[in-house]
């Protein structure tokens, strides 16, 4: 598996899209998307992005994120990608400092499996793993 983290918006699924030697519509066919699918839809796919979405969806329903991702792994994905999420100011709300907690978890288990991981930042990507 690769994980590929980064800040929002700073190209992550296209350098995924890339590595995958995919062009955008066959991509797409084996993609799933944290920020626009449900939890059931994440199993049995080849490409996770935006994975720190399942993540929310999981800490605002009184879920184990952690349990998720273990499962995630069972199922073998080729690609993650993942924001980082725990930079700038600290929330107020308990919620949201749960969500940061629950993806910088998420993302440590992610790359313990990983065989590479890469950090993208203004569209360049740096591998820090692997």
């Amino acid at each position: 598996m690769i994980l590929i983290i980064g800040g929002a918006c700073q190209g992550k699924v296209a350098f995924a899209r890339k590595l995958s030697g995919m062009e955008e519509e066959p991509f797409a066919c084996c993609q799933a998307d944290g920020l626009t699918d449900g939890l059931e839809k994440a199993f049995g796919k080849r490409f996770l992005t935006g994975f720190h979405g399942w993540v929310r969806q999981i800490v605002e329903a009184g879920g184990d994120p952690e349990e998720f991702v273990r499962q995630i792994l069972k199922s073998d994905p080729e690609l993650v990608t993942m924001d980082e999420v725990g930079c700038g100011i600290v929330p107020v709300e308990p919620l949201e400092r749960n969500y940061r907690e629950a993806v910088g978890h998420a993302g440590q288990l992610l790359a313990q499996k990983a065989g590479q991981v890469y950090r993208v930042t203004c569209g360049i990507p740096v591998r820090i793993k692997g």
